[in-house]
């Protein structure tokens, strides 16, 4: 926890194919050139740690890992008022609910990036069905585009959900202190985010490593993302750390809980040996415990 309203959970998970281990293996010995054998021969450290021991184990063939942290804060007063359309005090329904911002902080990494290309994946955001989301952001595929283009290495996330290259100018208040927080995206990687009830986040992410992507609304329990590697592609070689998107919602629960909220990855990776591969998996956040996703 990086203040009293900031509150982060992380989890990471698996995005599994369908082809069998050993299937893969005996792929990769038909297949691949003898010079890519021996540079992937050093390549197996772990991403995460996981109680489940197989989940330390090197990931064959096309198959990817991501790590996905969560950032919860009580969603301003002023946010409220504006999404409920009242002026003063909020409506009689929204006095029996709380209201959060979560933000989502995804890396995917290949488990081959030598042999293998990520094509495009489906992230989505459930809710059981006592919450709401109320707004969400990124909406248009062209805002991120937009600020990798403008940015250094710095991404902006108003209260409002607005996302911007370039922070507001901020005064001194003592009443609104920024907090700094390291958010681990990978076994020797982390981001820094600085959040501030007043402006919002601050993430200093290298825009090299950001994903393009876009979002949709199925209904009012569920939101989702179709995310696309960045254009120009860039060469395998620096892919190996993984690439990163920034995803955040305005939720309604009721009164005195938590938002629980199920993410789901679906997507695909083409590779020479592979071909064109789908991959899926699955975490759940919840309100009692850290609930780690299964392999299947």
């Amino acid at each position: 926890m990086a203040c009293d309203d900031l509150q982060t959970e992380s989890a990471a998970g698996e995005l599994i194919s369908g082809i069998p281990k050993l299937s893969a293996i005996m792929m990769k010995a038909a297949y691949l050139p003898a010079s890519l054998k021996k540079q992937d021969a050093g390549s197996g450290t772990p991403f995460f740690t996981t109680p489940t021991p197989h989940h330390d184990e090197e990931i064959a063939g096309p198959d990817a890992r991501f790590f996905i942290t969560k950032m919860l804060s009580s969603t301003p007063e002023k946010e409220i008022k504006r999404l409920s359309g009242t002026s003063d005090e909020p409506e009689a329904g929204t006095r029996n609910h709380d209201f959060y911002t979560l933000i989502f902080s995804l890396n995917i990494q290949l488990g081959e990036p030598s042999t293998t290309r990520f094509i495009n994946a489906m992230v989505s955001f459930s809710l059981p069905s006592d919450g709401k989301i109320l707004t969400y952001s990124p909406k248009e595929k062209e805002i991120i585009i937009e600020i990798a283009r403008q940015a250094g290495d710095e991404l902006f996330l108003s209260p409002a959900l607005a996302f911007s290259a370039i922070p507001p100018c901020r005064e001194e208040n003592q009443d609104d202190p920024e907090n700094l927080s390291g958010i681990r995206v990978g076994p020797d990687e982390e981001i820094t985010v600085t959040f501030s009830k007043k402006h919002g986040y601050l993430f200093i992410i290298p825009k090299s490593g950001l994903l393009e992507y876009e979002g949709m609304r199925k209904n009012e329990h569920e939101v989702y993302w179709e995310i696309y590697p960045p254009m120009p592609p860039e060469d395998r070689e620096n892919s190996v750390r993984g690439k990163h998107a920034v995803f955040s919602l305005i939720v309604q629960v009721p009164r005195n809980t938590r938002p629980e909220i199920t993410v789901h990855i679906e997507g695909r990776v083409k590779g020479e040996i592979w071909g064109v591969v789908p991959l899926k998996g699955s975490v759940d956040f919840l309100n009692k415990s850290r609930r780690f996703p299964s392999s299947r």
